[in-house]
């Protein structure tokens, strides 16, 4: 068995033979550490040569890991790490990691067994000169593992107080004090103890020694605390008095000042009276001075204060599937998304205004790296990084995300939602190119339809998230479960709940399903809430389909929240084509997830719509304020739908609680129940049929090889679907010009979707680009003349089209910034009326009042001081 010690100096041992050389080297040994540091769970390829070649290629780093991990394995034995095409990690049969067994005697309670493990400061004097990035990552985990050890410390040495063992008490204070030279606090607590056991010379002089190494390091004055309790220690009889307000059980409390005091008749009756007035005032006086010592630290003072935020810094409006603001780490920057074209906004504590991040139009949900260095956001597909330094975004994924929320987690990965109900929370590296994996499995026996809204604790061994269900009335309802990291699993800890977030001072956050934002006790290490919750304030911002919420807290106590009636409801407007805005039907609002689509004959709008807490369904509506119905199908999500040429029926997409998502027809006044469509393994997207009503196309799920394809099938002819535009590259939203001869779409073969033309049937016989630097949502105008599309900045944009005698462009004008109506990259979020005049858009629903953002600083302390009454 091998034995790997990350704490203190890095060391290898074999208790059978000794290490070879080979496996003792700098990169051999380096690799088998971030094995180790990294956990059972392992750590992927991509993230190691990251860390160990960092200056290095691709494929040259590729390489530089496969010799490394063929050497240890010729040195230690092939099975010592385990490997996938993905992932590296160490097996646990063959070999113990003192950083394993020190994190799971913690969570056992096992105190003294945890202190045993813990030798010194993780990996010290082993250094990785050329991966600042590796660094960084393993001073976090240095930092944690430090912090950890030195609360069990301070469990064992109140626990030995607390029997009447201060020798031991001492001896694990003076453990603290060792662990941290420089912190005053741990310095009053070893000099206390020193007093209560009796060595009262012991912790004047420990002082003296803080204090020289205070000036000497830091030069700076130490704590003055620290000299007035070395003071009074060093008087008689306030030393006394330490060992009656430390230690009442001490042998020797008798203060010396007494034993000195006149005996018999010697003294008069005034003398004497004298004597022990002195004696209850020196013990009166030196009780007060110790109880300042002892007493808990003053409370900080709570402030609260809304936030005044500049009109053209606005938040962007509240949707019921994403998230609108962050704080960091450190309580310095309030992330949030805003201003006219929903970007991503940097405000600084101490400024008056906010910092748009380039190249952020459209983001959702932003949230922080654990250094606070860097923030993500999402986009539907996409996960991405913008530094608070500055440079251009970097995209960490661009498939199978959602905008439910994201958390950075200690181990330096991203959990984040899924695009898709029916699968769970989703993890990647936090690093380009990375891949997200499955990381919790929904429990459909109980109703799980969805998880979102992911909060890593600080410990980095569990996951706060949202769990949906919907009931076999259709009903949605929200709960908040804890997942255990590395292995995904889950339970639910809080019911009618949504929106969780850990607090440092050991508290769990959460908003109940009538707007109350509520605050429970909890163990980060159990995972459990151990005791009862306590309302905080009533009428928060929530949108109780999506389960967002708009809540953030620091680790240094800084809480905020935004309260208002909005619900996260949306509204369908007409847009004219320089931008201004008019609502269809006021009276009309709902959670859509759009791909409204429109009849033949402009009349009619088919889009999917979520009313009273029910399931996403096809609503047909008469425009503009015309009567509208629900098209049913039970059990299922029912989204995407698309008119028949005919303008009689539509074919939409259903996805039921587990299985694949089919294509399904139904008529469009509700007169017959739906029939299948297609039905074929894997899920099926985004229909659309051709103008002669001859093609019905549809995507595949770019989670499928290939990375999505879009296929069709002529119903009558074909028994199977045959490839229409198939790479090994995305290709989605394809849309028919009105002749039906062209074909437009998305693809990310260049590596960033873009907007092509190909002809149809014939899809090889051409291909033009028709966007640059960024395109998404194609659709052709009614008279064929011009295509449009979203470019990078969210703008709406129209682009001249000429077809004859061969396919060619014209001007591109960039008709208004769209960044404020929803977008999805699959597929169009609007529709062209029949004029090509207007555009039928969604956008977040106005409310009469805004809402209020509030700060609250030291929320903690009001939770204390409720708890005192």
């Amino acid at each position: 068995m091998l034995t790997l010690e990350l704490l203190g100096t890095l060391s290898l041992r074999d208790e059978t033979r000794p290490v070879p050389v080979g496996a003792q080297q700098k990169r051999p040994l380096g690799l088998l550490a971030i094995l180790g540091l990294a956990g059972r769970q392992g750590l992927s390829r991509d993230r190691i040569e990251a860390y160990l070649w960092p200056e290095s290629s691709g494929p040259r780093a590729q390489h530089a890991l496969d010799q490394t991990v063929y050497a240890i394995r010729q040195a230690l034995g092939s099975d010592l790490i385990l490997s996938t095409a993905r992932e590296l990690r160490l097996n646990p049969d063959l070999v113990r990691v003192d950083v394993w067994e020190f994190e799971q005697a913690i969570r056992a309670g096992q105190w003294t067994a945890a202190v045993g493990h813990y030798k010194g400061p993780l990996l010290e004097g082993f250094h990785f000169a050329d991966s600042h990035e590796l660094e960084s990552w393993i001073d976090t985990n240095r930092t944690r593992l430090r912090l950890e050890y030195q609360k069990v410390i301070e469990v064992l040495a109140k626990s030995s107080a607390k029997a009447g063992d201060h020798p031991q008490s001492v001896t694990w204070w003076r453990r603290l004090a060792n662990s941290d030279p420089l912190s005053a606090g741990a310095t009053k607590k070893l000099m206390l103890a020193l007093a209560a056991a009796g060595d009262r010379a012991g912790a004047v002089k420990h002082a003296r020694l803080y204090q020289e190494l205070v000036r000497q390091e830091l030069e700076m004055e130490p704590d003055a605390e620290i000299a007035d309790l070395a003071a009074a220690l060093s008087r008689p009889a306030i030393t006394a008095t330490v060992d009656l307000a430390v230690s009442p059980h001490t042998p020797s409390v008798t203060p010396p000042v007494a034993a000195s005091a006149p005996k018999g008749n010697e003294r008069s009756g005034r003398e004497k009276a004298v004597w022990y007035t002195v004696i209850v005032l020196a013990i009166l006086i030196s009780a007060g001075a110790i109880w300042g010592w002892l007493r808990p630290a003053p409370a900080k003072q709570v402030v609260r204060s809304m936030l005044a935020i500049d009109s053209t810094e606005a938040l962007a409006p509240s949707t019921a599937w994403s998230g609108r603001l962050a704080i960091s780490p450190d309580g310095s920057r309030l992330a949030y998304i805003g201003g006219p074209r929903s970007q991503l906004l940097i405000r600084a504590r101490n400024q008056l205004h906010a910092v748009a991040v380039p190249g952020t139009e459209g983001a959702t949900s932003p949230f922080f790296s654990p250094d606070g260095r860097q923030v993500g956001f999402l986009r539907d597909y996409i996960v991405q990084i913008a530094s608070l330094g500055g440079g251009p975004p970097i995209t960490v994924s661009d498939s199978l995300t959602g905008v439910s929320g994201a958390s950075w987690g200690p181990d330096n990965f991203i959990y984040a939602d899924a695009i898709n109900d029916g699968v769970g929370l989703l993890r990647m590296d936090a690093q380009p190119r990375a891949v997200p994996r499955p990381f919790t499995t929904l429990d459909t026996a109980r109703g799980e339809i969805d998880h979102a809204w992911p909060d890593v604790l600080p410990n980095g061994r569990g996951l706060l998230f949202t769990v949906r269900f919907r009931g076999k009335n259709g009903r949605i309802r929200l709960s908040i479960a804890v997942a255990d990291i590395p292995s995904g699993t889950h339970r639910v800890i809080v019911d009618d709940a949504m929106y969780a977030r850990y607090t440092t001072s050991g508290h769990l956050l959460y908003v109940t399903t009538n707007k109350t934002l509520m605050v429970a006790p909890f163990d980060q290490n159990s995972m459990k809430v151990t005791g009862e919750p306590t309302a905080l304030t009533e009428g928060m911002r929530l949108g109780f389909v999506g389960g967002s919420a708009d809540l953030a807290v620091s680790a240094t106590g800084t809480l905020v929240y935004a309260t208002g009636a909005g619900e996260g409801k949306q509204e369908l407007v007409w847009v004219t084509r320089d931008g201004k805005a008019q609502a269809v039907d006021p009276d009309w609002p709902g959670n859509f997830l759009g791909l409204p689509t429109l009849s033949p004959d402009g009349k009619s709008l088919a889009v999917a719509r979520v009313v009273n807490e029910e399931s996403l369904s096809i609503w047909i509506k008469r425009l503009d304020r015309g009567p509208s119905i629900k098209l049913t199908l039970d059990g299922k999500q029912n989204y995407g739908a698309a008119w028949t040429p005919d303008g009689r029926s539509v074919t939409f997409s259903a996805t039921p609680a587990t299985g694949a998502t089919d294509l399904w027809t139904q008529r469009a006044d509700g007169g017959a129940q739906a029939v299948m469509q297609l039905h074929r393994k894997g899920s099926l997207y985004h229909p659309g049929w051709s103008p002669d009503g001859k093609w019905l196309l549809f995507q595949t799920d770019v989670a499928t090889p290939g990375s999505g394809d879009i296929l069709g099938i002529r119903p009558g002819i074909d028994t199977a679907p045959v490839p229409v535009v198939a790479t090994t590259f995305s290709e989605m939203s394809a849309a028919f010009s009105p002749n039906g001869r062209w074909l437009a779409y998305i693809s990310n073969e260049t590596g960033e979707d873009e907007i092509y033309v190909v002809p149809f049937p014939n899809t090889g016989a051409g291909k033009w680009a028709i966007s640059v630097g960024g395109g998404t949502e194609p659709l052709w105008s009614h008279r064929g003349n011009e295509l449009f599309y979203r470019d990078a900045s969210g703008d709406l944009v129209a682009v001249e089209v000429h077809t004859n005698p061969t396919f060619s462009l014209g001007r591109s004008v960039a008709l208004f910034p769209a960044a404020g109506f929803s977008s999805l990259r699959f597929a169009p979020q609007y529709a062209v009326a029949l004029d090509d005049r207007r555009f039928l858009m969604i956008r977040p629903l106005r409310t009469a009042a805004p809402d209020k953002l509030i700060v609250v600083e030291n929320w903690s302390e009001e939770l204390r001081a409720k708890s005192r009454k």
